[in-house]
C-alpha cells in the first residue's frame, strides 16, 4: 500500500491560449521545454493538474484532453495533458513565455516539438466535429461559465470564477463552479455512459430529497447542473452510526422505488432483475471456463470443470431462492461506494447513477455492506449491525427469517450482477487481454468461494 501512496507520474504539459494559437514554455538549462508536474496514478488526474499548476506558477488552467499520438510506440510516448489557460490576455508566468505555433520548431527539442504540434493537431480535428468532444475544444470554459450564469440568475446566485475540475475528457466532465453563495456542479457524460442524464433527471423527480436538486440540463453536451449538498461523504467519517444511517436510507429509498421499475428501466437503468441475471448463469460460465482453460499462471489455481458446475448449480438455486421470497425488484446501483454517499442529519443523498439497475434490492446492500468492511471500522459485528439497520424499514413487508435467509444468498448474486452489468465478459478479445482476463477469472473464483460457503452453511444448519 505504502507505493501506491508514493509513486508518481511525470507529465509534461501542452498549455494553450488564444485558440492554441500559443503553448507555454518554461526554460531548461540554456532551452526551452514543456511545464512538468508529478502526479499520484490514483487519484484524479484533472484536479491533480489545474492544482499542480496553480500551485508552481500561480495561474489558473484546465484540462482539455489527455493527446494520443499515433507517430510514438506505447513504449515511448510520455505522459501528456493538454490544457488552457484560464485568462487568455494574461502575462506568462515570471520567466516562461507564450510561444506561437509557428516557431515550435527550432525553440524545443524535436520531439517535444513534434508532441505539440500533435496534440493542437488533435484539438482540431474537436474543433472542427471531426472528432466527438466538446470538452476537448479551446474556449468551452468561458461558454460553461456563460450557460451556468444565466441558469442561476433567476435563483439569485453569482458566479464567482472559481472552479475545481475533477474530471476531464472530450465527452465527460465533472467541476465545481463556485457562487457567492454555495456551489453548483456540472456533470456530462458520453459513452458508455450517455445514459446517466435520463436516469438522473428520473430520480430527481421521482426521489427529490435522496438525489441532488437538478438546476437546468445542457442537452447538447448531454450535461447537466446540480446544486451542491451540504453532507459529509460516507468515505470521510469513521462514525459507524453513519454507516447505519445510510444503510436504513437506502431501504427507504428501493421502498419507495416499488412500483416505478418501468419508468426507471425507460430512463437508462440496467435490468439486473433475477429472471434476467437468470439467463446469463449459462453463457456467462461457459466463457469462464474457456478462460479458467486458458489461464497459465498456476496460482491461483484456475477452477475446473466440476467447480464450474457448482458454481452454475449455486446461482441457479439462488436465483431461484430470490425469486420465490418474492423480495420486490427496486431501484438499484451497481457503484454503491461510500463516495456515492452523502451523509445528513435528517437524510442521505446518493450521488453518480451512471451504474443505476433495477434488481433484487439486496445486491446494492451487499455492495455497501463490502465497503463498510473493507473500511476498517473496527465495530464489533459491525455486519451484523449493518444488516439490521438495512432491514428495519423492510420487516413491515416480510418477516426477519425471510430476509434473513435471502441475505445468506445475496453476496453471490451480487458478485454476479455486477460480473455481468456490461457485456464485457462476453468480448470475443476477452482471452486476449491478460489483464481483464484476470479480473474475470478472480470474479468467478470469488462466486465460487460464495457459493461453497452458503452450502457449508447449510450443513451445518441441518446438523
Amino acid at each position: 500500500m505504502e507505493l501506491r501512496r508514493t509513486e508518481t507520474d511525470t507529465y509534461r504539459l501542452v498549455i494553450t491560449r488564444r485558440n492554441a494559437c500559443e503553448t507555454l514554455l518554461l526554460p531548461n538549462g540554456s532551452e526551452w521545454a514543456l511545464p512538468r508536474v508529478e502526479i499520484h496514478p490514483y487519484q484524479r488526474l484533472a484536479e491533480q493538474l489545474t492544482g499542480e499548476v496553480s500551485r508552481a506558477w500561480g495561474v489558473e488552467a484546465y484540462c482539455l484532453l489527455i493527446p494520443n499520438f499515433p507517430t510514438c510506440s506505447r513504449d515511448e510516448m510520455p505522459k501528456y495533458a493538454v490544457m488552457e489557460f484560464v485568462r487568455q490576455r494574461d502575462d506568462a508566468p515570471a520567466e516562461a513565455f507564450w510561444l506561437r505555433r509557428v516557431a515550435v520548431d527550432g525553440c524545443v527539442e524535436a520531439k517535444e516539438a513534434q508532441l505539440i504540434q500533435g496534440a493542437i493537431e488533435e484539438l482540431e480535428t474537436y474543433a472542427a466535429n471531426e472528432k466527438t468532444g466538446q470538452f476537448a475544444r479551446p474556449g468551452w470554459l468561458e461558454e460553461l461559465f456563460r450557460w451556468t450564469q444565466e441558469q442561476i440568475a433567476p435563483l439569485g446566485l453569482r458566479l464567482t470564477g472559481a472552479f475545481q475540475q475533477l474530471n476531464a475528457s472530450p465527452t465527460f466532465s465533472l467541476i465545481r463552479l463556485e457562487t457567492e453563495s454555495g456551489s453548483v456542479w456540472f456533470k456530462a457524460t458520453g459513452e458508455p455512459n450517455s445514459h446517466e442524464l435520463r436516469v438522473t433527471a428520473a430520480l430527481a423527480r421521482l426521489f427529490p430529497t435522496c438525489t441532488p436538486q437538478l438546476l437546468a440540463v445542457h442537452p447538447r453536451w448531454n450535461g447537466w447542473l446540480s446544486a451542491e449538498v451540504a453532507g459529509i461523504s460516507l468515505d470521510q467519517t469513521t462514525d459507524f452510526s453513519a454507516w447505519e444511517h445510510a444503510a436504513q436510507e437506502l431501504a427507504e429509498l428501493q421502498i419507495a422505488s416499488i412500483g416505478k421499475t418501468g419508468e426507471l428501466l425507460e430512463a437508462g437503468s440496467k435490468d439486473l432483475r433475477m429472471p434476467r441475471l437468470a439467463e446469463r448463469i449459462g453463457p456467462f460460465l461457459s466463457r469462464m471456463s474457456e478462460l479458467m482453460a486458458a489461464q497459465q499462471k498456476r496460482s491461483p489455481a484456475p477452477l475446473v470443470e466440476s467447480e464450474i458446475k457448482t458454481l452454475a448449480d449455486g446461482l441457479k438455486e439462488s436465483c431461484t431462492l430470490l425469486e420465490s421470497l418474492r423480495l420486490p425488484s427496486t431501484l438499484g446501483h451497481i457503484d454503491f461506494n461510500p463516495g456515492n454517499i452523502l451523509v445528513l442529519k435528517d437524510r442521505c443523498v446518493f450521488l453518480d447513477w451512471a451504474e443505476s439497475c433495477v434488481t433484487n434490492p439486496l445486491v446494492t446492500f451487499e455492495y455497501l455492506r463490502e465497503h463498510m468492511a473493507r473500511s476498517g471500522i473496527g465495530k464489533l459485528a459491525a455486519g451484523e449491525r449493518l444488516a439490521a439497520a438495512y432491514l428495519r424499514p423492510w420487516t413491515s413487508f416480510y418477516s426477519t427469517d425471510e430476509l434473513r435467509r435471502a441475505l445468506a444468498f445475496s453476496p453471490l448474486i451480487a458478485v454476479f450482477a455486477y460480473a455481468t452489468t456490461n457485456d464485457s465478459w462476453s468480448s470475443p478479445d476477452l482471452v486476449d487481454n491478460p489483464k481483464l482476463a484476470g479480473y474475470f477469472r478472480s470474479l468467478a473464483r470469488r462466486m465460487y468461494r460464495e457459493v461453497i460457503r452458503v452450502a457449508e452453511r447449510s450443513e451445518l444448519c441441518l446438523s
